[in-house]
């Protein structure tokens, strides 16, 4: 019988038990290249010198994270209020893991996680849908120019692995609307 190890995500530094390291973060989204066992931990994974480009992109990256939760909150509410349990699960779900991203930027600064400001959205899930679609492409194009703009390594990880999962919510995006109107 397998026993169960503690892990921890590189990518948000958060803690998962299981036989295995998940094949993505349940919390970030982050695939499973980015677990270490959690005696392997680096305590200083987000304890790193900033240039003042890497502080100018993760504060650009913040303000996109921050955004993008809020409007999937607002998302998860029209689609709850609409009875639509598959979209208010997804925006739900979507706005938890860019929250997380939000918390993840955050150590990196020292900052403590802003608030949520009320942004507004469509009471068609559909439409958030394709908003949310585009909400990640612009975030995509931003944090692959933020990973080839930082020098920092651990930085340019970091992006890197914000482009790998935000890649696969434009993917979950893009297969609702091509089901929705066969795009």
């Amino acid at each position: 019988m397998a026993r169960v190890r503690v892990f921890r995500c590189r990518i948000c530094g958060d803690p998962y038990i299981g036989t295995d390291a998940p094949t993505q973060c349940p919390f970030c989204g982050a695939q499973q290249q980015y677990f270490v066992e959690a005696r392997d931990w680096n305590s200083d994974e987000f304890n790193i010198l900033l240039s003042d480009v890497a502080r100018t992109d993760l504060k650009a990256a913040l303000q996109l994270e921050t955004d993008n939760a809020a409007f999937y909150d607002c998302a998860k509410s029209a689609a709850k209020k609409a009875g639509d349990e598959y979209s208010f699960a997804k925006f739900k779900a979507l706005m938890k893991v860019e929250l997380e991203h939000a918390s993840a930027i955050s150590k990196f600064l020292k900052i403590s996680l802003p608030e949520l400001e009320k942004l507004m959205c469509n009471a068609d899930s559909q439409k958030n849908t394709k908003e949310g679609w585009e909400r990640e492409n612009r975030a995509i194009k931003a944090y692959a120019r933020f990973r080839d703009e930082v020098i920092e390594s651990r930085l340019k990880e970091f992006f890197g692995a914000l482009v790998k999962i935000e890649t696969d919510h434009l993917d979950l995006h893009a297969e609702n609307l091509q089901k929705i109107y066969g795009e």
